[in-house]
């Protein structure tokens, strides 16, 4: 079973809006944009990117967040018209990021226009950018879950947040996973352990997720965020942040071949990652990074 993972694309623009059509937040946000993010991020380079995916022919993509910039519904529409036409909803795997919900009316657009990569709102219970995760997806005896750091947060603040009942939910599900014999595997935008960014960028509950993550030993974690390509271990658990689909700098995305092996009474597969990021001519993507390794329950 193949995998890629890819994140932050801010695919985009705010062109033709002015500083005073955005209120509140939105305004640093415009301005961070106009000022340097327009220049790195790039619809041309996420383009080649995709293209380039394609012909890697995954059977799943984890897409951890961060589509758009300000969370306008404008925004949000364009994406979702990309997000149709970058693979059957079944093949995509979404969590979302912080800059998709980035203000009160976002959430409400992501469902109208996103709503075929989104999971069900969960009935009776208000929805909110968290009520309907974790999210699950078993491919075959290896189980997806996407747990939603996005929230709204104040003016130069870009925190996630989990909430408790997320949290203790995700606990349960790694633990079922496991008595199932199913390798488990998270997608989180926010850094999953504490120390990987500064406080106001950070997961409120990354303390938490780190303890969790230590008992439960999930085979992967996927997140964005923080526009870098970096990988982290804890116990026998590989952590892996993926530069943004969209830089200019330095776009990349991780294929991951997941084989079940035999190795005696315990679940195993072999994991065979390996990092692609753009190449000096901006239009191709060649290998940065390989890791092979072994996962045993």
């Amino acid at each position: 079973m193949r995998v890629i993972h890819i994140t932050d694309p801010h695919l985009t623009s705010l062109e033709g809006r002015s500083l005073g059509a955005s209120l509140g937040k939105r305004n640093s946000g415009y301005l961070s944009w106009k000022l340097g993010r327009r220049s790195i991020y790039r619809r041309e380079t996420l383009e080649c990117l995709t293209t380039a995916i394609r012909a890697e022919a995954a059977d799943q993509l984890i897409l951890s967040g961060d589509l758009v910039h300000i969370g306008l519904e404008a925004e949000i529409d364009e994406v979702g018209k990309w997000l149709a036409e970058l693979a059957p909803a079944e093949q995509i795997f979404f969590v979302p990021g912080n800059h998709d919900v980035y203000a009160r009316d976002s959430w409400e657009a992501l469902r109208r226009h996103w709503h075929f990569v989104l999971p069900a709102p969960v009935r009776g219970v208000h929805d909110s950018s968290t009520s309907a995760y974790p999210h699950i997806r078993d491919l075959g005896m290896v189980r997806l879950i996407g747990v939603s750091s996005a929230c709204v947060t104040p003016v130069f603040s870009a925190r996630g947040s989990l909430g408790q009942e997320q949290t203790d939910r995700l606990d349960v599900l790694l633990r079922e996973a496991r008595e199932q014999g199913r390798m488990p595997c998270i997608a989180i935008h926010h850094p999953p352990l504490p120390h990987m960014s500064p406080w106001r960028r950070a997961l409120k509950e990354n303390h938490a997720l780190k303890a969790i993550i230590s008992v439960r030993q999930p085979a992967l974690v996927w997140y964005g965020h923080q526009h870098v390509n970096v990988n982290h271990t804890v116990d026998t658990t590989r952590i892996f942040c993926t530069a943004p689909a969209s830089s200019v700098e330095n776009a990349s995305y991780r294929i991951f071949d997941i084989e079940p092996i035999d190795h005696g009474e315990r679940q195993s597969w072999s994991i065979h990652m390996r990092l692609k990021s753009i190449a000096a001519d901006g239009l191709s993507f060649s290998l940065a990074e390989a890791k092979r390794w072994t996962f045993t329950l």
